[in-house]
């Protein structure tokens, strides 16, 4: 994941927690399969030693997920704690993540599939979008059919398709390099401030979440952000100041 100001850039690299304790489930479901597992209709019941290798399964999944969880509101926290206005992507994880069709690319797409949600890119959307709201700055998804992030150059606004194996940004019509990624990132950037060479200004026509003429607050930390989701899945409204990171009142960075 890049991250960009306009003028500093910064690569996010992916955590790969599942993939690093991958071997580890593996290991561990294997040998839940050897043991005696349940069965109604025959009226089996459990081994001792199948309840414990399913605890131990489920001990390491759960780690796992704690980890990204803790993971993804440490970037959330360090964007927000220097940015008031966010823009991102607009991705449809679920599009996305979905099966591959029959054929001989099945395995890979399965791969691509695990290594895109072992990264948790709905939670760090969910995540970002909620803290910002709470220091009553503004977060805009940018839609990418529309503005191709990735196929637009930055500087001048001219669209060259490129395949995902190509990793830099070359422009042909002012000769600007950049990281792909980067790239995508000052394009959503600009885009969301109405600087974008070809394009209107759509800040003021955006889906803007909050605004940052708000008093404003502090963003949320882990613990206060789930009491928070019960209390609204309870169908209660939260009006406790969250937080313990003082943000700036102003910056703007983008998410690519």
């Amino acid at each position: 994941m890049s991250i960009t100001d306009g003028e500093n850039h910064f690569i996010v690299d992916a955590p790969k927690f599942l993939r690093s304790a991958e071997h580890l489930i593996k290991k561990a479901s294997k040998d839940k399969r050897r043991k005696r597992a349940p069965n109604r209709k025959k009226k089996i019941k459990a081994s001792k030693r199948f309840k414990k290798a399913q605890l131990k399964v489920r001990k390491l999944n759960r780690k796992v997920a704690n980890q990204r969880q803790n993971w993804v509101h440490q970037v959330a926290i360090e964007i927000v704690s220097s940015n008031s206005l966010i823009a991102t992507e607009k991705l449809e994880v679920k599009n996305m993540t979905a099966k591959a069709k029959r054929g001989k690319r099945k395995k890979q797409k399965a791969g691509l599939n695990k290594s895109i949600l072992d990264v948790g890119f709905g939670m760090l959307r969910n995540a970002i979008k909620y803290k910002i709201e709470q220091i009553g700055g503004v977060f805009i998804e940018v839609p990418t059919r529309q503005v191709k992030p990735s196929q637009t150059c930055p500087k001048c606004g001219h669209q060259h398709k490129k395949t995902l194996d190509i990793r830099v940004h070359n422009c042909n019509a002012c000769g600007y390099i950049q990281d792909r990624d980067i790239a995508a990132a000052e394009v959503m950037l600009y885009w969301a401030k109405g600087n974008l060479p070809g394009a209107g200004t759509v800040l003021a026509d955006a889906d803007v979440t909050s605004s940052t003429l708000r008093t404003r607050k502090k963003a949320g930390i882990l613990k206060q952000l789930g009491q928070t989701k019960r209390q609204k899945s309870q169908g209660k409204l939260a009006k406790n100041d969250l937080g313990n990171v003082e943000t700036p009142s102003s910056g703007e960075a983008s998410l690519g």
